[in-house]
């Protein structure tokens, strides 16, 4: 929601909202004006409480919010299936909800605010983005919004000049778009292969329920999957700047499955249009789409154009679009996490970093989004302070630290988590599921963090919060970092320069055979998904070649199709080894000396595809550690920081009563700050808890800032 003001708009037209009536303003298209080739529009003011009898017995909301949220757009979705109503469509004679008629919402990228075309609002002339007017002459077309059926469009019907307004209107956008008879997401003007990308998706989607059947390998794909430009529009279509914009994500999922998607005068409701993205990470689609773009841009004799997709988005709208508009619709109680949060934020973008937050409060537990103030005057790093604060506080556990660092450039305290530090790579938790050639559509969702690990075992959170940037804490240190493996340099790359060598690092877990297998647990943070414990079939990854050279003719000697598959994938764990292989274990032994590079016939494909895509998610945001007791884990890694922005030789590692993972701090100013989690080998459910009883740690006071 941008701070901007709509210029020549009269001052008549944006009256006071009665909150006790939850009045909201909308717009309809008027006649087109024969002497005029402006679009026309009507600003009006209607009572959200002014329900008609018939809706009124339909109506079964809660008491809280959460309920009252979720059964809103259930009853909203369920009473427009009574008349068969398509989604984004104009309601049907008796169908309204209200006594005055019904509304759809608008979600769309605003634009540039220098770039700007006139319409008449209420016959006055004013001016609106281009994006704006485009949308809205997309919008006249289809006839719908006229009469008794009006559109909200937040440019439009909230005062942008009104900071007051804007704020408390903020706060009610989910109930806005969770209530709105039908979601448009307008995604632009037709072109750039749109058409063949909306037919490909159409196609996807006739294809949903024989591509969960069939195993890898097996699905039949139609002969106009190989002629037109459907995967380079498809790739186009998820480029488009409409999936950047983060508000999207709440207005998408609050309108669920009554949001239509619309791309010049073409039209795909929500729930196809998910079905069909389903298709395309499907574990054989996902490897063939590279080649079929390939093709389709030689045969448009395009040698120099990228060949690879774009993948950013279409991730946004399969591991969270999808599911959480389903699970808005259909579940009761289920909000985000802070990380989940986290990781849409960074993966989209807004004009104010404030909106990293504002924009998903309808994403979050409505008792934690309560407390926030939307104060557009309030800084960043106050505002991310009071989220984590929100968080901790709500769930009376300390989890919210495991968010914290010191590298963000909000100025917000270490203990909480900066909502735009670029550091943050998805898919780097033990919760999420694995991808792999067993995959199946609707995968599970991620298990809750604390639920995978209990460093603190049973021992409850002690804080308490001194002003608005220190936090007050119990726990204990039980190791220090001695030795670190090569730093990130991207997504990309690994600094072998920046090796951190403790030679003489001894293992704590005993020979050569049993560091061995804490090497194993170590590599894949000992779960391969949720809460499931590495097994002895997944000490494979000890020999998984080092290079894809190596790994492939073994691979198709012993017919493992996935993994033969993996060739444009495989240079993130060839990288990783050739960057950390180096790393001293000891006097005469280096890490690189614990792998192998020829395959164990005791071991199935699956076995490797697993320890494969673990490790994959293992090496994210995260830094080969060695501590100064003789053990070995993960420490934070800052992929886009220079040596004064990484963890350090002789950073402390702590376990803090109500955190379930290890955290790394470091001494500051008159307390510490926290560099981040940490994945330390045998200390993971609760086995630092001994270290208190035997005498050898104690517990102390941490003031966090």
């Amino acid at each position: 929601m941008a701070n901007t003001k709509l210029p020549n708009l009269y001052s008549e037209l944006y009256g006071s909202l009665d909150p006790n009536t939850n009045e909201i303003r909308l717009v309809a298209f008027e006649q087109p004006q024969p002497d005029s080739p402006l679009l026309h529009l009507t600003l009006s003011t209607h009572a959200l409480d002014d329900i008609t009898e018939e809706y009124a017995t339909a109506v079964t909301l809660g008491n809280d919010a959460h309920d009252s949220i979720q059964l809103r757009r259930r009853t909203v979705s369920g009473w427009a299936r009574r008349f068969r109503n398509e989604p984004g469509a104009r309601p049907p004679d008796g169908a309204a909800r209200f006594r005055w008629g019904d509304y759809a919402a608008l979600s769309y990228v605003w634009g540039s605010e220098t770039d700007r075309r006139p319409i008449v609002l209420n016959g006055a002339e004013t001016t609106v983005t281009v994006n704006l007017e485009v949308a809205l002459r997309a919008m006249h077309r289809t006839g719908h919004y006229t009469g008794n059926f009006r559109l909200w469009i937040d440019a439009i019907c909230i005062n942008q000049a009104d900071e007051e307004e804007q704020a408390a209107q903020v706060a009610r956008m989910r109930d806005i778009y969770s209530g709105a008879w039908g979601v448009v997401a307008w995604l632009g003007e037709a072109g750039g292969y749109s058409d063949d990308a909306l037919d490909l998706l159409e196609t996807f989607a006739g294809m949903a329920e024989e591509s969960q059947q069939r195993p890898f390998g097996q699905l039949r794909l139609p002969s106009s999957f190989f002629f037109g430009n459907r995967f380079s529009g498809l790739n186009a279509l998820m480029e488009r700047p409409y999936w950047s914009r983060l508000w999207v994500v709440q207005e998408v999922v609050l309108g669920a499955s009554a949001t239509v998607l619309r791309c010049g005068d073409r039209r795909m409701d929500w729930v196809t249009f998910c079905s069909a993205i389903d298709v395309l990470f499907r574990a054989d689609m996902w490897l063939i789409k590279d080649e079929l773009l390939r093709s389709e841009q030689e045969r448009r004799s395009e040698p120099d154009a990228k060949p690879a997709w774009s993948t950013l988005w279409l991730h946004l709208v399969h591991k969270d679009l999808r599911i959480l508009s389903r699970y808005h619709e259909e579940y009761d109680g289920r909000w985000l996490g802070l990380r989940r949060l986290l990781d849409i934020a960074c993966s989209s973008e807004c004009r104010d970093r404030r909106d990293k937050v504002f924009a998903l409060l309808g994403m979050m537990d409505p008792q934690i989004a309560k407390s926030l103030s939307h104060d557009y005057s309030m800084s960043s790093a106050i505002l991310f302070a009071s989220v984590s604060r929100a968080f901790i506080t709500r769930s009376n556990n300390l989890e919210a630290l495991r968010e914290g660092n010191p590298w963000g450039h909000s100025g917000a305290p270490s203990w909480a988590a900066d909502w735009t530090w670029k550091g943050r790579l998805r898919y780097s938790r033990p919760g999420m599921p694995l991808w792999g050639f067993w995959q199946v559509s609707h995968e599970p969702e991620p298990s809750l963090a604390e639920e995978v690990y209990r460093a603190a075992g049973d021992r409850a959170a002690e804080f308490n919060f001194v002003g608005p940037r220190i936090l007050r804490c119990k726990g204990f240190v039980f190791d220090r970092v001695a030795g670190l493996g090569a730093p990130g340099r991207g997504y990309w790359m690994w600094d072998d320069g920046k090796l951190i060598q403790y030679p003489s690092w001894r293992s704590g877990y005993g020979g050569y055979k049993e560091t061995a297998a804490a090497l194993c647990r170590t590599l894949l943070l000992d779960r391969l998904s949720g809460s499931r414990r590495a097994e002895p079939r997944h000490a494979a990854v000890l020999s998984l070649p080092k290079n894809f050279e190596v790994a492939r003719p073994q691979f198709e000697r012993l017919g493992w199709v996935w993994m033969s598959s993996q060739e444009g994938y495989y240079f993130r764990y060839n990288l990783w080894r050739e960057a950390n292989d180096n790393l001293q274990m000891g006097e005469d032994t280096r890490l690189g000396d614990y792998f192998f590079n020829t395959i164990r016939d005791d071991f199935e494909e699956q076995d490797y595809a697993e320890v494969y895509g673990a490790f994959d998610r293992t090496c994210k945001e995260r830094r080969y550690m060695l501590t100064e007791k003789g053990y070995m884990g993960w420490a934070p890694d800052n992929i886009i920081g220079n040596d004064d922005h990484q963890t350090r030789k002789g950073d402390l590692l702590c376990i803090i009563f109500g955190c379930s993972v290890p955290l790394v701090i470091r001494p500051w100013i008159g307390g510490y700050e926290v560099v981040g989690e940490a994945y330390v080998d045998g200390f993971m459910d609760g086995e630092a808890l001994k270290l208190l009883e035997s005498g050898l740690c104690q517990v102390q006071d941490f003031a966090l800032s």
